[in-house]
């Protein structure tokens, strides 16, 4: 049941798959050329958090041609949490498929390092707390109030990447890495399914209480 409802989904941006196809391999290769020394950990945050914060954005302007759909799906076998479990879904598979992408990536170009399992559970930690955060506000208020936040987020970015560039600043997590191996997929692990189940619960009693067209 929760698969029909992440296929569909990505039936929704159908048309903008090859933009998830792309994206997740573009933005290393992009910063491989312009910014090497983002390359890394920070490279695969930013190709993480670009890529499903604009198929997100793409999935939600889809629902708002079709208003009466979203009442239609409430009214079948599909429950209101069934319904945001599947969203949450639809994010970590799009996580997975930037992961496999930088893998690829990592195997075919040299200047791009393989990234350690903690570091891709950071990222992974990094991006429950960014749509963790961004979801239930999201069913809180709509779309078109949230909107901005993704088009401030594409603005702020490249000046954002460049500040980073001129400083040679990087993304790392030195701290973490000195504990013991153990620790260091415990505490992301534990962190990640905390921050899910906290803002899935606040995402589902939102819906539970939304009115609909």
């Amino acid at each position: 049941m929760l698969l029909h409802l992440v296929k569909k989904d990505f039936l929704l941006i159908k048309n903008f798959l090859p933009l998830l196809v792309i994206l997740p391999f573009a933005i290393p290769i992009f910063l491989m050329i312009q910014a090497s020394q983002l390359l890394g950990f920070s490279a695969f945050v930013l190709s993480v958090i670009f890529t499903v914060f604009m198929l997100y954005q793409y999935v939600l302007m889809a629902e708002m041609k079709y208003p009466k759909a979203e009442s239609l799906l409430c009214a079948t076998p599909y429950s209101r949490s069934t319904l945001v479990k599947a969203r949450y879904a639809f994010l970590i598979l799009i996580f997975t498929y930037c992961g496999l992408a930088y893998n690829i990536l990592a195997l075919i170009f040299i200047k791009i390092d393989h990234l350690t399992p903690s570091s891709y559970l950071i990222t992974m930690l990094i991006s429950v707390i960014l749509f963790g955060i961004y979801t239930p506000v999201q069913y809180k208020l709509g779309f078109e109030k949230t909107k901005y936040f993704f088009m401030i987020l594409i603005m702020v970015s490249p000046f954002l990447m460049a500040i980073l560039a001129k400083n040679n600043i990087k993304l790392d997590f030195t701290a973490l890495s000195a504990l013991p191996m153990f620790i260091q997929y415990l505490i992301p692990i534990v962190s990640i399914i905390a921050i899910l189940f906290i803002s899935i619960n606040v995402s589902t009693k939102i819906y539970l209480k939304k009115e609909l067209l």
